[in-house]
């Protein structure tokens, strides 16, 4: 029974230490971006991603379509980072987002994408290029 016991709280210490969150700090703060015909032909989208600590995001963004007409839309979520991955969990639609990322010389951050919308997708490269603070 004692060895049940110990074998049952390790195990429930390795899940917890499994699921601990990192933020790596060199990919907090706010980045622009913009891409091109890359998810969605002939339309072009530019952001502004800002990483806060704990977790938190704010994501605002334009798309502009094909036809010229524009759509604007701010998310809240939360982003964390785990074995060399970066995490995006988007509240509008609770799917979270995974992407191997590299963070250049200049502080820029490249990503590019493993898994949007909940299915294995490694074709999305964008790079996050950091807002200097004055």
């Amino acid at each position: 029974m004692k060895k049940l016991l110990v074998l049952s709280l390790f195990s429930i210490a390795a899940g917890l230490t499994a699921q601990k969150k990192e933020y790596d700090p060199k990919v907090m703060g706010c980045y622009k971006g913009s891409e091109i015909n890359q998810q969605m032909e002939g339309v072009s989208k530019y952001w502004v991603s800002c990483r806060l600590e704990k977790g938190k995001s704010i994501l605002m963004f334009v798309a502009i379509n094909a036809d010229g007409s524009v759509v604007q839309e701010t998310e809240n979520g939360s982003w964390w980072t785990q074995n060399g991955k970066y995490y995006e969990l988007h509240k509008t639609d609770n799917v979270t987002d995974i992407y191997n990322y590299e963070v250049l010389a200049n502080g820029d951050v490249k990503f590019q994408s493993i898994e949007m919308m909940g299915k294995k997708d490694n074709t999305y490269v964008f790079t996050d290029t950091k807002i200097n603070e004055d």
